[in-house]
């Protein structure tokens, strides 16, 4: 694939359209053992959904957001804007590709515009069971929380209180991870190919953030993190998003000679 084509579809025609929903539940299938759930739970929360296809039309990927700007939240700053990095998948043969960087980067270039409109810098939060995704997000984006050694700051854990109560988790028990949520996201659970898949990438990197913290999938655990937009995402995560399909490109051609 040397070429992604990218369309950004709003919520609203997003749960409009039955053969698109069915199409992202296709793609992302093998990396759950029922992705009914999430896609439920995600296609309600999506403002701006990012998708990815390849020269032939196909569906290579998608990555989902939701932006909200809210006029007054209690005990927090007046005006929060607030970005859910949401929902994201890839095609299976296309994963490692840079296929799911590029609608990264796309979405974060759009909050950044989304941003000098309303003259503020967003908060950008999501949930993850993926130590990947973790990864991902903390090297391309600013003041991720938790850091990766767990720490966190005194406004970092306001905002994880505050994130706890609007999903309807409850507050954290004395000694526990302010990020850490247990059992919280109902009848989701990754496939035994995706586990196995995360686990070499954690065991490449040497990460063990998820385990420090018990943070387990099976048991619907999932850790919260915060961020805000980097200065300058496009250069970077442009350059490997490009280095990674080269090096797709390279792997195919071989393969096919």
């Amino acid at each position: 694939m040397s070429q992604l084509v990218i369309d950004v579809i709003s919520g609203e025609e997003l749960r409009r359209n039955a053969w698109l929903r069915t199409e992202l539940a296709l793609l992302a299938a093998p990396s759950y053992d029922d992705a009914s759930a999430i896609l439920a739970r995600e296609v309600a929360a999506c403002t701006h959904l990012y998708v990815g296809r390849d020269g032939q039309g196909q569906l290579a990927g998608f990555f989902m957001s939701g932006r909200e700007d809210l006029s007054a939240v209690h005990g927090l700053p007046l005006g929060l804007a607030l970005v859910h990095v949401g929902w994201s998948a890839c095609r299976e043969d296309l994963k490692n590709s840079g296929a799911t960087m590029a609608l990264f980067e796309r979405c974060i270039v759009d909050t950044q515009v989304w941003e000098r409109a309303l003259g503020r810098r967003a908060l950008l939060w999501s949930t993850t069971a993926s130590p990947t995704i973790y990864l991902g997000v903390s090297r391309y984006l600013a003041n991720v929380e938790p850091r990766r050694d767990g720490s966190y700051s005194r406004d970092g854990v306001r905002y994880a209180h505050w994130l706890r109560q609007r999903l309807g988790a409850p507050a954290a028990a004395d000694g526990e991870h302010p990020f850490a949520l247990r059992g919280i996201a109902t009848a989701t659970r990754y496939s035994a190919a995706e586990r196995q898949r995360i686990a070499r990438v954690v065991e490449r990197k040497q990460f063990g953030l998820f385990a420090q913290l018990g943070i387990d999938e099976t048991r619907e655990d999932r850790l919260i993190f915060i961020a805000r937009t980097p200065a300058q995402i496009g250069t970077a995560l442009s350059r490997a998003s490009v280095l990674a399909l080269m090096s797709r490109n390279r792997d195919a051609q071989r393969r096919s000679a």
